[in-house]
């Protein structure tokens, strides 16, 4: 049943949530908290669970159709949301999980998370996708980030992928067609929806174990979005972050973690607007310092 007897929702009409309720499941002003790793943004007008990549299609091309803006969202882990919300439609991949291990290649859907892809492969014997270990959210996000460590991209393991392009169309691409690069790829640029991705197994294996140690060392616990900003050409952020004296810098209840300068982190109850004013005075004071301005890794997303 739509809120208010079906008046329009803001930014989003009645007739369109009820198309898109055709091809997934659909709340209306769901808090997008409940969605992020940094557990912080407001409601969505709709927030709609597609039933699969065909339905997802669908509803991002209902919504391109009619203007609507949409939002295509993974694990939520590198994404904030402010406080007032999204005022159309946030498409979760949450439902679109599965997984198919062919000899040495894996077909993974979008909204697969990569900590199940790896235990799932880990039982096959195989550890060459290892290097993700540890890494949160999901196989759409990661590869439209091009998610990894030094050394090792999702990217590089990536045999094809199927996204839904500008003109709506259903498109595989190649390795050479995604455009990979340092935390990108033409996926992100273009915001072109991912569906599906293939891999090969080949290559090294990697310590999972080894790897999710460091980053237990390393990095905090506590609600964050990972990486906050881009390393510099031949620098770290965190280090210029640190160098600064922004270890600990708090605003509200969110805080520049002591324990990695390069993560904010959600004291508990930390607002959207506290971790923007955060990312503000970071850029600011090590801007000042080093003449170098940061460039954010997470995509904050205006109201």
């Amino acid at each position: 049943m739509l809120p208010e007897g079906g008046k329009l929702l803001p930014g989003v009409s009645a007739g369109l949530a009820a198309r898109i309720s055709q091809f997934a499941s659909v709340r209306y002003f769901e808090p997008l908290a409940r969605h992020t790793t940094f557990k912080v943004g407001g409601p969505a007008a709709v927030f709609a669970l597609p039933k699969s990549p065909a339905a997802l299609g669908e509803v991002v091309g209902l919504c391109r159709k009619e203007g609507v803006r949409h939002f295509v969202l993974g694990g939520g882990s590198n994404v904030l949301f402010p406080d007032s919300g999204f005022p159309g439609v946030v498409i979760s991949t949450a439902r679109l999980n599965g997984i198919a291990i062919d000899g040495e290649h894996v077909t993974a859907a979008a909204g697969a998370r990569i900590s199940e892809l790896l235990t799932l492969l880990h039982h096959q014997g195989t550890r060459s996708l290892d290097f993700l270990a540890g890494i949160p959210g999901t196989i759409g996000g990661a590869v439209a980030m091009n998610a990894g460590i030094t050394g090792a991209q999702i990217g590089e393991r990536v045999e094809s992928v199927w996204a839904i392009d500008s003109g709506g169309e259903v498109v595989r691409f190649t390795r050479d067609e995604c455009r990979f690069a340092y935390r990108e790829s033409r996926f992100k640029v273009e915001r072109s929806p991912i569906l599906a991705v293939r891999f090969s197994l080949g290559g090294a294996d990697y310590d999972a174990s080894a790897l999710l140690a460091r980053r237990a060392a390393r990095q905090p616990s506590a609600p964050s979005a990972g990486c906050i900003f881009r390393n510099p050409p031949g620098d770290a952020a965190g280090r210029l972050i640190d160098v600064a004296g922004l270890k600990g810098l708090r605003v509200g209840m969110a805080k520049v973690s002591e324990k990695h300068a390069n993560f904010i982190v959600n004291l508990g109850g930390a607002t959207s607007a506290d971790i923007r004013k955060i990312i503000d005075i970071v850029r600011q004071k090590v801007y000042k310092s080093f003449r170098i301005l940061l460039e954010l890794e997470i995509e904050v997303i205006d109201g």
